[in-house]
């Protein structure tokens, strides 16, 4: 009897064990997702988010909303099947199709670039692996002085890289780290001369069909793709339809469409190694010179080790995230380019894994004059070769670093600018004679900038 009573009080315990282990986990996935929706709604309050979002755990959806309107014009909202450019998050699809082609034995990683483009200069000493790694020094083709009009005519990704080639080395292969979409247009280009196939074909059998990725694909202005959200461009001021671009134009290097769920599908599948070897997968998150593998960013968030990448283009940011410890995977994807993607990709992770995280607020603007904008305007050096040019143009404020897009500044003090899609504040200090001497960019960490004209 006594035996009995006990095996019954066991049982008991188990269940009630289990209960609570089951009741403690639920509790716990509905206080994250109450702190993520906290902070997102926040955020498109503020005018800073408008997309969609996915979190998954292992293979169990733990968050999926969306915020604001695909079509701002007919009043279409977002929602979890909603369409977007992914822009450079289309680097571990073209990552992953190289390395499908070596598992095919059709190339080496240290096959040499001269063996696709023997006409390209010091290609002799580039490797595709250098190419995947962004360690071939070759320069990122943003810093063709005509990019600005190049991006919106029709233009083959061959004579994006004629023109890259014109452009000086920013090290010597092999030897550095430097982030450069031209590589990821030449390893598109290699596989097309690989296997006699268009990027597009390739990608779509051997990635997208296999998969059923039934949202993902190569995006083209001159065809529709079904439930694609229109983009826009958002400052603290205004919000209109974003700059047209040819989307095309960025090929391999970012130019695919997909969804918060495709995306966790094909990540899913790398991590898996449904495609490629356990060794080989564990290669692509090794990272080298820099904090890059192949197609893939490692980095730290507070001691938490993340793989990801993030993407974005006129209209459109996003970003991927997956985390080992715990098998998270973090999407979002949104129609309008203000977004600060690295903010939002580090936050959600803090979240995700149990940090706080404080609720972004809205900068009040100012109006300053002509006559006190003035004092500020000139060019700052960071360091030689890159310069910060701070400038009017149809009475608002640019600022322009070396070799990237200008961006609006808007006046929140006398002597101090803040931007819409970066989570930093510019600071002119070191007045002489009127006139700031030091440029300050102040966000996590403080860059300076000295005036040398």
């Amino acid at each position: 009897m006594k035996n009995k009573n006990l095996h019954k009080s066991m049982i008991l315990f188990i269940i009630l064990f289990l209960f609570g282990c089951n009741s403690n986990e639920k509790s716990n996935e509905n206080s994250l997702t109450e702190k993520v929706n906290t902070y997102l709604s926040r955020l498109h309050e503020n005018g800073k988010f408008n997309g969609s979002v996915l979190i998954c755990k292992k293979d169990s959806v733990i968050y999926s909303s969306a915020f604001g309107l695909a079509n701002r014009e007919l009043s279409k909202p977002n929602n979890d099947t909603t369409t977007y450019l992914i822009g450079s998050i289309t680097k571990p699809f073209t990552a992953m199709a190289i390395l499908l082609l070596e598992k095919e034995g059709k190339l080496e990683l240290s096959n040499k670039l001269s063996a696709y483009f023997p006409y390209f200069p010091k290609s002799d000493s580039v490797t595709i692996e250098m190419l995947l790694t962004h360690t071939s020094g070759i320069r990122d083709y943003h810093y063709l002085p005509d990019w600005v009009e190049i991006s919106k005519l029709d233009r083959t990704p061959e004579y994006t890289i004629d023109r890259v080639a014109e452009l000086p080395y920013d090290f010597e292969p092999g030897t550095d780290f430097k982030y450069t979409n031209s590589g990821y247009i030449l390893l598109g280009l290699i596989i097309e001369k690989v296997i006699g196939l268009s990027f597009e074909e390739y990608i779509k059998t051997k990635i997208i069909e296999p998969l059923e990725l039934t949202n993902t694909g190569i995006i083209d202005n001159r065809k529709m793709v079904d439930g694609l959200a229109n983009g826009y461009s958002t400052n603290l001021k205004t919000s209109e339809k974003a700059e047209y671009i040819n989307y095309y134009q960025p090929f391999s290097s970012g130019n695919m469409y997909s969804t918060t769920f495709d995306l966790w599908k094909f990540t899913k599948a790398v991590m898996k190694n449904k495609s490629l070897t356990e060794e080989k997968t564990k290669s692509i998150f090794t990272s080298g010179l820099g904090s890059y593998g192949y197609g893939w960013g490692i980095r730290e968030y507070d001691s938490v080790l993340a793989y990801g990448h993030l993407g974005a283009m006129n209209g459109y940011v996003g970003g991927i995230t997956y985390i080992p410890e715990g098998e998270y995977f973090i999407a979002f994807l949104t129609n309008d380019d203000n977004t600060q993607r690295y903010t939002v990709a580090e936050n959600l992770v803090k979240i995700v894994t149990g940090k706080e995280v404080g609720l972004p607020e809205k900068k009040k603007l100012i109006n300053l004059t002509r006559k006190q904008i003035e004092p500020h305007l000139g060019k700052y050096m960071i360091k030689l070769g890159d310069t910060l040019d701070v400038f009017m143009d149809g009475g608002l404020v640019y600022m322009k670093e070396t070799g990237q897009q200008k961006l609006e500044l808007f006046p929140i003090g006398d002597n101090k600018y803040t931007f819409s899609v970066l989570e930093m504040d510019v600071v002119f200090d070191d007045i002489a004679n009127s006139r700031p001497q030091v440029l300050k960019l102040v966000g996590k960490k403080e860059i300076v900038a000295k005036r040398v004209e």
